[in-house]
């Protein structure tokens, strides 16, 4: 975990005997498959033709995405995915607004925030259910008590609005938590 504790903090505060985990950062292709996961939209099947990636009505994995050496995927770039052209020893990382905006207003990841919110309205009648369901599928892990009361605030009366589910599942995709390794 990369979860540390005070005594590891005083002893190794730069972490060089390795107390905790760094936090780890999923690649692009990782990032977009688990986002497809969670949705309940990724395919399965081995081989056949290439996709884009940003496309919303694709949920083939993103291993099988078009790469162009002349022009490289808008999406893919965002992300640092390497350039096909020149050779490199590991990925570079960077954060940018536009990764950001990209998670809020692509036609992708509202495509993939509806086909969440519809997961969650019809797993389970009761919302205290959804929501616990929901952060297992995203983050592995139980709301916690200040998520589970923002969220009570947010639903309101209206716990089966799809439109409220799928604004609320499009936060959850767009989170930092979904896109790295704790």
């Amino acid at each position: 975990s990369s979860a540390g504790n005070q005594q590891a903090e005083t002893v190794d505060p730069a972490n060089v005997l390795l107390a905790r985990m760094p936090l780890k950062r999923l690649r692009v292709e990782q990032w977009r498959d688990a986002i497809l996961a969670v949705s309940g939209r990724l395919e399965s099947p081995i081989g056949g033709e290439s996709i884009e990636p940003q496309d919303p009505k694709s949920g083939r994995r993103t291993i099988y995405s078009k790469i162009s050496r002349l022009e490289l995927n808008r999406m893919l770039a965002m992300f640092d995915y390497p350039d096909p052209n020149t050779h490199s020893e590991r990925r570079v990382e960077t954060t940018t607004p536009l990764q950001k905006l990209f998670a809020m207003n692509s036609p992708f990841m509202l495509q993939q925030a509806e086909a969440l919110a519809k997961r969650m309205i019809e797993t389970d009648s009761n919302n205290t259910n959804r929501l616990a369901q929901v952060y297992e599928l995203c983050y592995g892990r139980s709301p916690r008590e200040e998520e589970r009361k923002l969220a009570e605030e947010f639903f309101g009366d209206e716990p089966d609005s799809m439109e409220l589910w799928t604004q609320y599942a499009q936060v959850l995709l767009a989170a930092n938590e979904l896109m790295f390794v704790d």
